[in-house]
């Protein structure tokens, strides 16, 4: 008798570890699937790279400055998870005091929002500036990093939407992996090309 009931135990404990990974496997297949991260490289009057989700759709815009007043601009963007990630390059070619331009941006992102960060940034040889602000009317929560470099204003901005996860990791990652080099990577860079 002894023999049967550890015969039983077996099988009994096999359906248990059976049913276990098969409802493991149907966990993982049920999962939404995380856009990859990839590394990217923009050319055109300024060089600069970062890693971002899949999928960055540009667009032509126009970027109003107080001191500089209206220039050519370039936003490339995705949503994933909640988040929204920008690139946004504007175009001061012919002219623009960096610092005026830096604070300006930094004070438009500041606008109405409560701020959590606001600090000196550099990036190799360039100085910034790296905010973290609430926006109003609980509509999220965004991190940037305000850069100028060869006559650009360069922003990394990720905000997290309404229903995202504000302590994600990953918000911090777009917005700090900002270069001005090609970064090494064991893939190579989609490289994104500024209009003239």
């Amino acid at each position: 008798m002894k023999g049967c009931g550890s015969k039983r135990t077996v099988s009994t404990m096999r359906s248990i570890i059976s049913a276990s990974l098969v409802g493991s496997a149907f966990l993982l297949a049920a999962a939404p699937a995380e856009a990859e991260w990839h590394p990217y490289v923009i050319r055109g009057g300024v060089s600069f790279s970062f890693t971002a989700p899949d999928g960055l759709k540009a667009e032509n815009t126009i970027y109003t400055s107080a001191t500089a007043g209206q220039r050519k601009a370039v936003v490339f963007a995705s949503v994933e998870d909640n988040v929204e990630y920008k690139i946004i390059v504007v175009n001061f070619t012919g002219g623009g005091d960096e610092s005026a331009l830096i604070k300006e941006a930094t004070t438009a992102s500041q606008d109405r929002s409560k701020v959590l960060m606001d600090e000196d940034a550099r990036v190799d040889s360039s100085y910034g500036r790296k905010i973290t602000v609430d926006l109003p009317n609980n509509t999220g929560r965004a991190m940037s990093a305000i850069f100028f470099k060869d006559n650009h204003l360069i922003q990394l901005r990720a905000t997290v939407l309404p229903g995202g996860d504000y302590r994600s990791s990953e918000i911090g990652r777009f917005v700090d992996s900002l270069a001005f080099y090609e970064m090494r990577s064991e893939e190579s860079p989609t490289e994104l090309t500024l209009p003239d």
